[in-house]
């Protein structure tokens, strides 16, 4: 924490994202999801993203990693890229859930690009164990 006069700062996350393509541009958002929310399907971004729970909680899963609920006040990141994320919704079925995300993109990709059926079955086994859904 680093403190000068009445300000306060708090580091939440440190992380190292992969290399930024000459060109990219940053964009802020603030993502809503109301109560049960299943929020977007499986999707890959065009770089690094890097968010803040606002309030409420998300469900939270990236390819590789163990999903997992993050809540108000912690942040997250992805690095974007070739890897996939799978859910972010709101687990509560009775308050809205609420995260800025700082994405960062890539020049001429779309910031966010859905997945097709057949590439989410084709990288099921890329998925954490305990998000598996394909036997293969």
């Amino acid at each position: 924490m680093l403190a000068k006069g009445n300000v306060k700062v708090t580091d939440l996350l440190c992380a190292t994202p992969p290399a930024i393509p000459e060109g990219s541009h940053a964009m802020t958002q603030l993502v809503e999801l109301p109560p049960a929310d299943p929020g977007l399907a499986p999707h890959r971004h065009s770089g690094p993203v890097f968010g803040y729970v606002l309030e409420g909680s998300i469900f939270f899963e990236l390819e590789g990693e163990e999903p997992r609920v993050i809540v108000a006040g912690e942040a997250f990141w992805e690095p974007g890229g070739d890897v996939v994320h799978y859910q972010v919704s709101n687990p509560d079925p009775q308050a809205w859930s609420r995260f800025v995300a700082v994405c960062i993109c890539a020049p001429d990709v779309d910031m966010i690009t859905m997945l097709e059926p057949e590439e989410i079955i084709a990288r099921d086994h890329l998925r954490h164990p305990s998000a598996r859904q394909h036997q293969g």
